[in-house]
């Protein structure tokens, strides 16, 4: 049941003063006082709701009024704890006299753009930073991920064959693409792993994008170190665990360890956010594994075997999408695909998860 809550925000700014002749021993300091009532839906007031800001709280009385002061000023997160879970809000202490209607229970909506397999073809790149615009400016948390293998490790399969001036231009356009597109997350696939002599990592380098391989560990310097996972904060304060997991390559300097094992050492993720999901490299057969072994999974997006998920499939409770992928050859005239996943919340609670793949050509397919 949804139900409204309405909270008038005053805020006073307290000063403390301590009389001395040096000041050096001036002391000061500056507080907020928040104060507001809690309704639902008709109007009537709400009972026995905890309200917590900066780790202080207080309980709503009979008639549904809220108290509490000497709050630090600055950023905050203001919690709503009642009977179906914790909804949050972000909260600016430094703006007085805000007066603001809340919802509870709180809905947040989450979307996360994917795509893969690349391998050195981008087209239509206004296209998709258009898509990815009008994502942005629809919804408050949205995030843009890639699976791996955005170069070609085959010099036979170059258009220059074995030239590795082009694959140093070739990758660095990739990357420098990545970043004018507004990637967030990327897991480097197989292709990634198999490094060109120094070229592969001097390219990855340039990623002002986040790179995740939780089962994959690197000891030379032709690649950059990968963290296992990040974690991305909504506006509202929830948390989202984007872990990486990849097939790798037996190269000098890279080993990687099973999939599944590793995802289970990282479970503690489901717990500890909100949301958690895997940018994985390895295969849709595998990413089915995957679910179906750790169901504490919310979603998994996957790569490396180019499989066009029109609409993501739920595996074992796990939402598994991919987006399809190009061959290891340019073709100017290769659509690019964007998965959608929107993922929706009730407070701490997901009720709804679902996606889909559009295409990206010179016209967008309607979404």
């Amino acid at each position: 049941m949804n139900t409204t809550f309405k909270i008038h925000f005053i805020f006073l700014l307290l000063f403390a003063f301590a009389g001395c002749e040096n000041s050096d021993q001036y002391t000061g300091s500056e507080y907020a006082q928040v104060e507001g009532t809690i309704r639902d839906d008709s109007g009537m007031e709400l009972s026995n709701i905890t309200v917590v800001i900066n780790d202080r709280q207080t309980i709503t009385g009979i008639d549904g009024y809220f108290h509490l002061d000497s709050l630090e000023r600055g950023n905050a997160s203001i919690e709503l704890h009642g009977p179906d879970g914790i909804g949050r809000y972000a909260l600016d202490l430094d703006e007085a006299g805000l007066s603001i209607d809340l919802t509870y229970p709180v809905l947040t909506t989450i979307v996360l753009l994917h795509d893969n397999d690349q391998h050195f073809d981008y087209n239509f790149k206004e296209q998709v930073i258009d898509k990815v615009e009008e994502y942005r400016a629809r919804f408050e948390n949205v995030w843009m991920l890639n699976t791996g293998d955005i170069f070609v490790r085959h010099a036979d399969r170059w258009p220059v064959a074995h030239d590795t001036t082009y694959y140093a231009e070739r990758s660095r356009f990739m990357i420098e693409t990545m970043n004018d597109v507004g990637y967030d997350v990327m897991v480097p696939g197989n292709h990634e792993f198999d490094y060109i002599g120094p070229y592969t990592g001097n390219s990855l380098r340039k990623a002002a994008f986040t790179m995740v391989a939780a089962n994959v560990d690197v000891a030379t310097n032709r690649l950059p170190l990968f963290d296992p996972y990040t974690i991305l904060e909504t506006h509202n304060g929830m948390t989202v665990a984007v872990m990486g997991l990849s097939v790798g390559r037996n190269k000098p300097g890279v080993s990687s360890r099973d999939i599944i094992e590793t995802a289970r050492i990282y479970s503690h993720l489901a717990e500890e956010n909100d949301l958690f999901v895997a940018i994985t490299h390895i295969g849709y057969s595998r990413d089915k594994e995957l679910a179906e072994e750790v169901p504490v999974l919310d979603v998994i997006i996957g790569g490396h075997s180019h499989t066009l998920l029109e609409n993501a499939e739920k595996v074992n409770g796990v939402l598994v999408a991919q987006a399809g992928g190009g061959g290891h050859h340019l073709d100017p005239e290769k659509p690019n695909w964007l998965g959608i996943i929107k993922v929706e919340f009730e407070n701490d609670r997901i009720i709804e998860k679902n996606g889909h793949v559009i295409t990206i050509e010179e016209t967008v397919m309607a979404d």
